[in-house]
């Protein structure tokens, strides 16, 4: 049996016993302390790295008792990052013991502040625990390289479970009750930049009876946030025009589509903070007063996306417009302001076939009296 020294993430007793597979209850673990190495943030992640650093000292826990199983089980979790064993001698209670301590095998990345589990457990704590499920549904048979390469991802879908737990009415539908779906089985079968799940399990009929187990799969992605930037003073809104790859892969006329400014919602984000940073990043604008529109699914039936949209008051003067994007993310978008009229006219002609577009489009021309200056 092993003993292994954590000393950053994997000191959350919950993210450990997930990654495990265990109960947090059956894991017998030892405070531990790591002499001349520091523990620091890595730059623009939400986990830290270890470093030697002399007269420092690293503060995590020990893991006791750890069989071939859990070895493995650690092993995929941290191999996508780099990250091997290594011996040494840590401090506890009893006196010094051997144990063994992931270290990344190449370069080291680049670190900044010291680390702070307790910072680190009030921001990413739930949300990499969540995370923990959807990277462990690949061991043992996926390269855990592609984990950590779509991290990101993996965390923002996270965050999606995390929103998605928030009280929703339910005084026309069915409401959703404890023991109402019975999951069967769980898996995979897909995962890059996006993921497909495939489910077995079986539900709650309305006259009571439990269904037959039935197979579904959903296509995973994060959820998004749309804004419509409005000019009360020129009752004028921009919209952004981009290739979509939807419409190529369908065998459209067209290939641009007319938009709304949209963007995943990074890990840690609120869907505000999202718009705002979008349209910086799309328009070049920045966003006034913003206003909920609608919260929706756009296609239940086979995708996890929900979307948030917005529409934001902001100043569109002449000469508004024109290209944007982020090129390390391949963007190339152009921006139109538009008389709001113009706008509803291109929704009638089938222009714009956009949907979070059309409900911000048809919610401000409800809205649009409100919301413009009084004469």
């Amino acid at each position: 049996m092993d003993r292994l020294f954590f000393y950053g993430t994997l000191c959350h007793v919950p993210l450990l016993a997930r990654v495990l597979d265990r109960a947090e209850t059956d894991l017998v673990l030892t405070p531990a302390r790591l002499a001349d190495h520091a523990v620091r943030w890595v730059e623009g992640e939400s986990f830290p790295a270890i470093h030697p650093a002399p007269g420092a000292v690293a503060e995590g826990l020990c893991l006791e008792d750890v069989g071939p199983e859990a070895r493995a089980r650690l092993d995929y979790y941290e191999g996508g990052y780099g990250y091997a064993l290594a011996a040494v001698t840590v401090e506890t209670a009893a006196g010094p013991r051997a144990a063994q301590v992931y270290l990344p095998r190449g370069p080291a990345p680049q670190t900044g502040a010291a680390w702070n589990l307790a910072e680190w457990q009030a921001h990413w704590g739930e949300i990499a625990t969540l995370a923990a499920d959807e990277v462990m549904l690949g061991y043992p048979g996926r390269d855990p390289a592609v984990n950590a390469r779509r991290y990101r991802m993996i965390l923002a879908r996270a965050a999606a479970r995390i929103r998605a737990r928030e009280p929703a009415p339910a005084t026309l539908r069915r409401p959703t009750r404890p023991g109402d779906i019975q999951e069967l089985a769980r898996s995979q079968p897909y995962a890059n930049f996006f993921a497909v799940e495939e489910y077995d399990f079986r539900h709650r009929r309305f006259d009571g009876a439990w269904s037959p187990a039935v197979n579904r799969a959903a296509f995973f992605s994060a959820d998004a946030a749309t804004v419509l930037p409005y000019d009360p003073a020129r009752d004028a809104v921009l919209l952004i025009e981009q290739f979509r790859v939807g419409p190529y892969g369908r065998g459209d006329s067209e290939c641009w589509s007319i938009e709304a400014i949209a963007g995943l919602i990074d890990p840690g984000e609120t869907p505000e903070t999202t718009v705002r940073r979008e349209a910086v990043e799309e328009a070049g604008i920045t966003l006034g007063t913003l206003h909920r529109v609608y919260g929706y699914y756009p296609s239940p039936g086979a995708k996890t996306e929900f979307i948030y949209s917005f529409v934001a008051e902001a100043d569109l003067p002449e000469g508004s417009g024109g290209l944007g994007g982020l090129a390390a993310e391949d963007e190339d978008i152009r921006a139109h302001v538009v008389p709001l009229a113009r706008a509803m006219d291109l929704i009638e002609t089938g222009e714009i076939g956009n949907a979070p577009l059309i409900l911000s489009l048809l919610w401000l021309a409800r809205n649009r009296e409100r919301l413009r200056p009084s004469p």
